[in-house]
C-alpha cells in the first residue's frame, strides 16, 4: 500500500506539472500530443485511485502519509483540477471526488458525512444496543409434550 500510494503521488506531481506547463484545462481544447493525452489520462486514473485508497482503508492510508509533507495540498489541487472535467468522469468518479474532499479536508465535511470504513464508525455503530426480537407463541392447538411418571 505504501508503494502504491508514493507512486500515485509522484505520478500526480509529474503529470500535473506537464498538464500546468501546456495550460490543459477542461476549457481548453483536447490535447492532441498522445504524450499530454497519456499525461491526463494517468492524472485523472489516479486522482480517483488515490480516492479509493483513502476511503476505503482511511487509517492505513494516514500512517502512510502522515510522513509526507504536502500531500494533503497536493491532493486538495489535484481532486478539484480532476472534478473540472465532468466531460471525461463518470458520475460514480464525481461523487467519489466529492467524498474524498470531504475525507481529506475536515472543514468541509458535512454533518451528514460518515466514513464507513474508519475503525472508529464501525464500533459506534456496534455499540448502539440491537433489538431484541421475542419470540412469539405459536397460534393454534398444540400437543403437550409427552409426560412420564415414574
Amino acid at each position: 500500500m505504501k508503494l502504491g500510494i508514493d507512486e500515485i503521488l509522484r505520478i500526480i506531481r509529474e503529470e500535473g506539472g506537464k498538464l500546468r506547463g501546456n495550460q490543459i484545462t477542461a476549457e481548453s481544447e483536447f490535447p492532441k500530443l498522445q504524450e499530454l493525452i497519456n499525461a491526463l489520462a494517468q492524472f485523472l486514473e489516479n486522482t480517483c485511485l488515490f480516492g479509493e485508497m483513502v476511503l476505503h482503508f482511511p487509517d492505513m492510508s494516514y500512517r502512510i502519509l502522515k510522513g509526507v509533507s504536502d500531500w494533503r495540498t497536493l491532493m486538495t489541487d489535484a481532486l478539484n483540477y480532476t472534478k473540472t472535467f465532468v466531460k471525461i468522469l463518470d458520475e460514480k468518479s464525481v461523487e467519489l471526488l466529492g467524498l474524498l474532499n470531504q475525507e481529506i479536508n475536515e472543514d468541509q465535511r458535512t454533518p451528514e458525512y460518515v466514513n464507513p470504513y474508519r475503525e472508529g464508525a464501525q464500533q459506534t455503530e456496534s455499540a448502539k444496543p440491537k433489538k431484541k426480537s421475542k419470540s412469539k407463541p405459536k397460534k393454534g392447538p398444540t400437543l403437550s409434550p409427552a409426560k412420564t411418571e415414574l
